[in-house]
C-alpha cells in the first residue's frame, strides 16, 4: 500500500466511492471481461490507502446509458454522497463511465471541488481544487460527449444503411420469422398463420379496432408471440390487448412491405431540466424507407390501404376533422350530419338535435328549438 501524497489525512476518513456502468444490457450480458475490469478499481483504491470497509462499490446503474443523470440510482446516492462530506475519493476506471453530458460532468466536478473531493482512474488521480488538474477534467469532459456523439452517428449511419437493403430487424411483428438473415418469412407453425389471418382478415368485418378487440377477448381468443431474444420456436400465446390489436393491424409488414421511421425518438427536457426520450408516429411521407414486396405477405398492399383509411377515420381524438368511430349506439347517423349553421358535427338523439363544439369554445349547442322549427334544411348530411 502506498499513500499518495495529493491524498489528505482527512479523505481518509470519507468513504471512497467506485463507480461502476455499462451502457447498455447488451454490454452486461456479453462483456463480462468489461465489468471485472471495472470491479478491479476497488482493489487500485486499496492500493491508495482507503481499508476495504471504507470503499463503496456503486453498480446498480450497469445497462444503463451516461448521457444523463436522471434515472441513475447510484449516480444519485454518490452525488448525495459528495454533497454531505461522506466522500473522500470518488473512483471509475474511466471517468467516462461517470457521465457523458459535458454538462452533468462539469456540475460533478464543481461539487468535488469545493468539498474537496478527489478523482480517480486507473492512470492517476485528480484534484479539482487544482486549476491543472481541472483543466484536464474539462478537456475530458468534452470530449468524452464528442466521443458519445460520434460514437452514436456511426452506429446510426450503419443501421440506416442495412436499412435501405431491408436487412435491418429491430423486432419483427408477430408471425413473423428471421431463420436465416437477412430473410424474413412467415412462421412455419400454420397455427401462428392462422392466428394472424383472423385477426387480419378480422377487420375487414368490423368498423373499429375496438369492435375487433372486443369480438377477439370474448372468443378467448390468444396471439402468438416471440419474445426478444428467444428461438422463434418458443412460442407464446397470449391474451391480446388492445394496443397489440391495433398494431397488428396497421402493421405494414403484413401486405409484404418492409419500412423503417414509423417512430421517431424526440429528445426533450422535463420541469426538472432532465433530458428525455420520446417515440412518436410520424406520418407515412416521412418514413425513411418503404419497400413493397419484401417478403410474403398475410393481405394485400390495398388491404393494408383500407385498413389504415378505416383508423384514421375513427380517430375520435382529431375532433370534426374524421367522422369517428361509432360509438354506443344512442346516436342517429353518428358523425354523418353537419350543422349548416355552424359548421359543426350533429348528434342526433331521437328528437333532439345538438351541435358537437370543440372544448375550446365557449358555445356548447346551437339554438336547437330554432333549429328545429326551420327544419332539415339547416342540416348538411
Amino acid at each position: 500500500m502506498t499513500v499518495h501524497s495529493m491524498i489528505k489525512p482527512h479523505q481518509f476518513d470519507r468513504n471512497a466511492y467506485v463507480y461502476l456502468r455499462q451502457s447498455s444490457p447488451g454490454q452486461v450480458r456479453k462483456n463480462r471481461e468489461g465489468r471485472q475490469r471495472q470491479q478491479a478499481m476497488v482493489d487500485h483504491v486499496a492500493t491508495l490507502g482507503w481499508p476495504r470497509a471504507q470503499i463503496v462499490l456503486l453498480d446498480r446503474d450497469t445497462g444503463q446509458s451516461g448521457s444523463s443523470q436522471h434515472g441513475r440510482t447510484d449516480f444519485q446516492t454518490l452525488t448525495e454522497a459528495i454533497v454531505t462530506d461522506k466522500a473522500g475519493l470518488v473512483a471509475a476506471r474511466e471517468l467516462s463511465r461517470l457521465v457523458r453530458d459535458n454538462q452533468d460532468w462539469t456540475h460533478l466536478v464543481r461539487l468535488c471541488r469545493f468539498q474537496d473531493v478527489l478523482l480517480a482512474d486507473e492512470h492517476r488521480l485528480y484534484n479539482p481544487a487544482d486549476p491543472q488538474d481541472r483543466m484536464v477534467l474539462g478537456i475530458q469532459g468534452a470530449f468524452n460527449e464528442f466521443e458519445h456523439s460520434m460514437i452514436l452517428d456511426r452506429m446510426q449511419e450503419s443501421l440506416r444503411q442495412k436499412a435501405q437493403r431491408g436487412e435491418q430487424y429491430d423486432a419483427l411483428p408477430p408471425g413473423y420469422i428471421c431463420r436465416h438473415a437477412p430473410l424474413c418469412e412467415k412462421h412455419p407453425d400454420l397455427r401462428v398463420q392462422r392466428a394472424i389471418e383472423k385477426v387480419l382478415q378480422g377487420f375487414e368485418r368490423f368498423p373499429s379496432v375496438n369492435q375487433l378487440y372486443l369480438h377477439l377477448a370474448a372468443e378467448g381468443f390468444q396471439l402468438p408471440v416471440v419474445p426478444n431474444g428467444c428461438d422463434w420456436r418458443d412460442v407464446q400465446w397470449v391474451d391480446p390487448s388492445y394496443k397489440q390489436i391495433l398494431e397488428l393491424v396497421r402493421h405494414p409488414a403484413y401486405a409484404g412491405i418492409y419500412v423503417r421511421g414509423r417512430r421517431k425518438v424526440f429528445v426533450t427536457l422535463d420541469e426538472q431540466g432532465h433530458k428525455q426520450t420520446k417515440c412518436r408516429h410520424v406520418p407515412r411521407g416521412q418514413w425513411d424507407v418503404f419497400l413493397e414486396d419484401h417478403h410474403e405477405a398475410y393481405i394485400a398492399k390495398e388491404t393494408w390501404e383500407r385498413n389504415m383509411e378505416k383508423i384514421a377515420a375513427n380517430a375520435n381524438v382529431r375532433g370534426d376533422l374524421t367522422k369517428g368511430a361509432v360509438g354506443r349506439g344512442e346516436s342517429l347517423m353518428a358523425g354523418l350530419l353537419r350543422c349548416r349553421r355552424c359548421g359543426q358535427i350533429s348528434v342526433l338523439w331521437c328528437s333532439l338535435l345538438l351541435c358537437r363544439w370543440p372544448a375550446t369554445t365557449k358555445a356548447t349547442e346551437c339554438e336547437v328549438p330554432e333549429l328545429l322549427r326551420r327544419g332539415p334544411g339547416d342540416v348538411a348530411g
